[in-house]
């Protein structure tokens, strides 16, 4: 039950670093990860029995790959329960400022043959408080925050991360599953068109020769569609990979690319989106606290000079025999002063015997008998080059120091490239797709002409089998366009830490799409298709045959 409440909260956890994630079907995705995956399960030391394996089909879209590829990743499964060691090392810190307080018992057992026996007995309440250490303790506790803040910090990176590489592959496969579904259409028209070559060639209305080159050209498009199914399973491979699924888990993609994601042209404003990031990004904020710690670890090796103090006291009772008569109780005191490398110890105590006898133990002395009324000690040490480490610490905090302030200061100046570069590639590939989108249309109209002639007896069909074969390879080249521009686009909104959603660069809804792809499949027109070209002159409104 511990660990199963520890993998909600887990969830609800990276569920709070995914504000882009949907509410719903969110039980199920919740149940599937936990019983198809248990990451760090008491179970999972033992090795699974792969004797029987059942096939699973999991319908998925990108928002649920997302939540099952961050709560499964073992990274950020790590770093997540390093936040309860964290937060103990900050309790430990904090016991720094409380007293110490314990019980103590001393008891003497003489029984010599011949003499009188020797019983004693004593019981007394301690207690020691840090009274002064320059705030040596005060720092190490904002030193264990700041480990907490790191490791935090750490957390959303890596979510960011793993969030990247799931979209990236999650619309590799989206692409190759496009690319399936061009292949088979072209398939099935060539396929007609070679039944009708067929019966062309027993009428005697076409040589064997045209009928072996029609049949060349079916062999070549099939050829290409087995290319793209492999690419198809492979990235569906990669994918269950970095969602860390079993590889028994058959993923079924719901997303469609042509039909259900909208995109729109990168628009940014380039020192805005420099800055906004410099001002967000979780590695630059991360830097920040680094250099905020290692100040605060100089500092405390600065100190090194600064004498604790420790003040302390102690009241019971002792006697023979029990119960206990006779009252006891007194003060002490630790005082450790830091010379260079040598270190001054004094150590003393003034304690009270009502009445009786009672035993003291001196450092140095051993138990010494006392009797009613005060009784105390001092005793003071010196520890030649006990601490060499001492100028170390202070040059090695001052290096580690400047060195992260160096990192902070080129942290930033990349983070401003990085953009700048990531933006750079969103246009080119904007303009790569445009050009992608030309080349369809200029194929489409190519394919267009081959059917009239073909209808006029003024071309062969397998000219027409030609300009299918090119139509079909424009597509898949308007295909990789597509998928390199949305991937060009979340990289961007990675390392500028921007929402593409929120920008409109990339919207997933289903049956709005506006690729000039999925305006051909859906017989749809082309006014709202995304990089085309409204004055490209073969700009259509409508396409024929998309059926």
């Amino acid at each position: 039950m511990a660990r199963i409440l520890s993998d909600k909260v887990f969830f609800l956890r990276v569920r709070s670093h995914a504000r882009f994630l949907r509410s719903t079907n969110r039980f199920v995705l919740f149940s599937f990860v936990f019983l198809s995956y248990p990451v760090f399960s008491e179970s999972s030391a033992a090795l699974p029995n792969r004797g029987n394996i059942t096939r699973v089909r999991l319908p998925i879209n990108l928002d649920q790959a997302i939540l099952i590829g961050t709560t499964n990743n073992v990274i950020l499964r790590t770093l997540d329960s390093k936040k309860e060691i964290s937060k103990m090392v900050i309790t430990e810190r904090w016991r720094e400022f409380l007293p110490k307080v314990g019980v103590q018992y001393l008891g003497l057992r003489n029984v010599n043959t011949g003499s009188i026996d020797n019983l004693y007995n004593d019981v007394r309440l301690t207690v020691q408080q840090l009274v002064f250490d320059g705030g040596e303790a005060g720092l190490q506790v904002e030193i264990a925050k700041m480990n907490d803040v790191l490791n935090e910090q750490d957390f959303k990176i890596n979510a960011a991360k793993v969030k990247l590489e799931i979209q990236k592959s999650y619309m590799k496969a989206l692409a190759a599953k496009g690319k399936i579904l061009l292949g088979r259409k072209s398939i099935e028209k060539m396929e007609e068109s070679l039944k009708k070559a067929k019966v062309e060639f027993s009428q005697g209305l076409i040589t064997k020769v045209q009928l072996m080159e029609a049949t060349n050209k079916i062999k070549q498009a099939q050829f290409t569609f087995l290319k793209y199914k492999n690419e198809s399973n492979q990235s569906l491979l990669e994918l269950k990979q970095v969602l860390s699924l079993d590889y028994h888990v058959d993923l079924d993609l719901e997303e469609n690319i042509y039909t259900d994601i909208s995109i729109s042209e990168p628009k940014f404003d380039v020192e805005e989106t420099i800055i906004r990031a410099i001002n967000t990004r979780e590695d630059l904020k991360k830097s920040q606290v680094v250099v905020r710690k290692l100040k605060n670890e100089k500092k405390i090796a600065d100190n090194y000079w600064i004498p604790k103090i420790y003040l302390g006291g102690y009241a019971g009772k002792n006697g023979n025999d029990f119960p206990l008569r006779h009252d006891i109780y007194g003060l002490n005191f630790n005082l450790v002063i830091p010379f260079g490398s040598s270190v001054v110890q004094s150590n003393g105590s003034l304690g009270v015997q009502k009445d009786g006898t009672g035993i003291q133990t001196y450092p140095g002395f051993g138990n010494q008998t006392v009797g009613p009324g005060l009784n105390g000690y001092e005793s003071s040490s010196i520890k030649f080059f006990d601490n060499l480490a001492y100028s170390r610490k202070i040059v090695e905090g001052e290096v580690q120091l400047a060195e992260a302030l160096l990192n902070f200061k080129n942290l930033e100046n990349q983070v401003a490239v990085e953009v700048q570069k990531s933006l750079d590639r969103s246009v080119e590939a904007w303009e790569l797709l445009k050009i992608s989108n030309s080349r369809v249309l200029l194929q489409w109209e190519s394919l267009k002409i081959s059917n009239t002639k073909l209808n006029v007896g003024q071309s062969k069909k397998e000219e027409l089998l030609n300009s299918e074969l090119e139509f079909v390879r424009s597509e898949q080249e308007l295909t990789d366009s597509l998928v390199n521009y949305m991937i060009s686009c979340y990289e961007a909104a990675h390392v500028a830490n921007l929402d593409v959603t929120q920008k409109k660069l990339i919207r997933i809804q289903k049956g709005k799409g506006n690729s000039l792809i999925g305006a051909l499949l859906q017989n749809k027109d082309t006014k709202s298709v995304a990089g085309l070209d409204s004055a490209d002159p073969m700009k259509t409104d409508s396409f024929p045959g998309a059926n």
